[in-house]
Formats: C-alpha cells, structure tokens, sequence
C-alpha cells in the first residue's frame, strides 16, 4: 500500500477532471462544517468545531466592518493590562 502524502494526494485531485474536484470540494466542505470534533484550538485552549471556527470568522469580519477595531496605542495599553 503506497503512503500517502500530502503531495500525492495533491497530484491525484490535481488530475481529476473539473466537476469531479468541484464535487469533491463540496464534499470535503459538507463533511468539514458537520463534524463536531475540533478542528481548531482558541489561544486559550477551547475547542472549535468547523461550523463555530467559520462563525468566529464571520463574527471577526463584522467587527472590522463596523469599525469595532484598536488603533496601536489601545491594543498596547490592553496588552499592557494583562
């Protein structure tokens, strides 16, 4: 049985034709979003599934987007509170 690495499994979906990596794209993204075992650690340790990884993102986005952010000088005086 030949081992499989990250780069021969990259060559063989490299190799398929268009709709197969599409299919197999969704399939991966589907099978990601309903797991629920971590796929992602927070800085202090809590587990994150996909779905709650892709929220936390979102939820990050919107932050920025309606300019929820610190300039330099806040986030060092945070910093400098820990």
């Amino acid at each position: 049985m030949e081992h499989l690495s990250v780069d021969s499994i990259y060559r063989e979906i490299m190799f398929l034709p268009k709709f197969d990596k599409e299919k197999l794209y969704q399939r991966m993204q589907k099978d990601l979003y309903n797991n629920k075992k971590a796929v992602v650690y927070t800085t202090s340790g809590k587990p994150l599934t996909y779905s709650e990884y892709i929220e936390e993102i979102n939820v990050g986005l919107r932050q920025i987007e309606n300019g929820e952010t610190l300039t330099d000088n806040e986030l060092q005086k945070e910093i400098d509170s820990w």
